[in-house]
């Protein structure tokens, strides 16, 4: 069903504003620029997104305002101006144009027969609970959860308002997730620590955690990511937190609000991290640690001992990045160097020391 144009500039005055055309213009659907028909808004944050656009045939345009001065002409039918088109297009999908067939109910049955909920769970309105899932005793689920096929629910868990659990999610006993959460499939939230205690024989024995995974408002838990409890404390993801896939926290995990940790993160346990960092992909960390508010960190880096200043870092071991892109910069030179320096050392007749 087409939204008009208008609808959407008064959702979001602060982001959007007309500079050509009807505020009744239909619009059917967001879309990439090269691929947009004239009734498809697209989003134009740069010059790649400029050319783009110049390749489609989408007449609804929105604009990232400093580039209204680059748009060919004459313009599209419809253009709108934006400080933030990402940011918009992020907005107008989630109020205008959702994506719901994940969260369809199997055959509009909002609780599947095959679940398995105890007596003793507290529901609230609206919950659809998918094919297979297990709701255990004294778990309390907020209005509007979505628990998807397959997931199991441990005893005294609490769900928080509008959060969507995806299929084949374990969530174990006593843990509690925030309002407005989303956690994707075959995700691990709560599972015992990694923590063994060593006999004179050399044995390993369990240590029993009886901590918590405690996850806040607004946060984003990618596919397959592992958040163990605590030992005795609870590990902590803070609001607004996104962690992307493939990822594992260990015990006494704790993350500040805000922060964003892309795909392959490798955290052992005990490790602090603030809030406002951004971590790129495949990074690694040592236990015990602890990392500062406002940290950027290059992907497939390493960290081993704690980042106590803000700043942007790199590499193994870390460095600035500044640092460690001079660093990269000299390393395929290393082979030509060791050569120029066995050269110099045998004229200098030192090359048998």
């Amino acid at each position: 069903m087409a939204v008009q144009l208008e609808q959407i500039i008064k959702r979001f005055p602060e982001l959007l504003q007309l500079q050509q055309g009807s505020p009744a213009t239909p619009i059917e659907r967001l879309q990439a620029g090269h691929l947009a028909t004239a009734s498809e808004m697209i989003f134009v944050s740069d010059a790649k997104h400029l050319n783009d656009a110049k390749r489609g045939g989408s007449q609804i345009w929105v604009v990232q305002t400093k580039l209204l001065e680059s748009m060919p002409k004459p313009w599209p039918e419809a253009v709108v101006a934006s400080p933030n088109p990402y940011l918009a297009m992020a907005w107008i999908g989630k109020a205008f144009f959702p994506s719901r067939p994940g969260i369809t109910p199997v055959d509009g049955i909002e609780k599947h027969p095959s679940a398995v909920i105890s007596s003793s769970a507290k529901l609230g309105k609206n919950i659809k609970i998918g094919p297979g899932v297990v709701i255990s005793d004294g778990v309390e689920l907020a209005d509007e959860v979505i628990i998807g096929a397959n997931s199991v629910i441990e005893p005294f868990v609490k769900i928080g308002a509008r959060t969507h659990i995806h299929p084949l999610v374990f969530i174990g006993h006593s843990c509690e997730i925030g309002s407005d959460c989303e956690i994707k499939p075959h995700s691990t939230i709560g599972g015992e620590g990694f923590g063994f205690a060593h006999d004179q024989k050399g044995q390993h024995h369990h240590i029993t955690h009886y901590g918590r995974v405690i996850i806040e408002d607004r946060v984003h838990i990618g596919a397959s990511v592992q958040i163990d409890r605590g030992t005795f404390d609870d590990s902590r993801i803070g609001e607004g937190t996104k962690l992307d896939n493939h990822s594992h926290f260990g015990h006494n995990i704790r993350i500040g609000k805000n922060s964003i940790l892309v795909g392959g993160q490798l955290f052992a346990g005990s490790v602090s991290v603030g809030s406002n960092c951004i971590f790129g992909g495949r990074i690694s960390s040592q236990g015990h640690l602890s990392i500062t508010d406002n940290v950027h960190l290059m992907g497939l880096s390493a960290i081993s001992k704690d980042i106590d200043k803000p700043g942007k870092y790199g590499g193994l071991p870390l460095q600035t990045v500044m640092d460690e892109q001079r660093t990269r910069a000299i390393l395929p030179l290393l082979p030509k160097m060791k050569k120029q320096l066995t050269r110099i050392l045998k004229k200098l007749e030192m090359d048998d020391e």
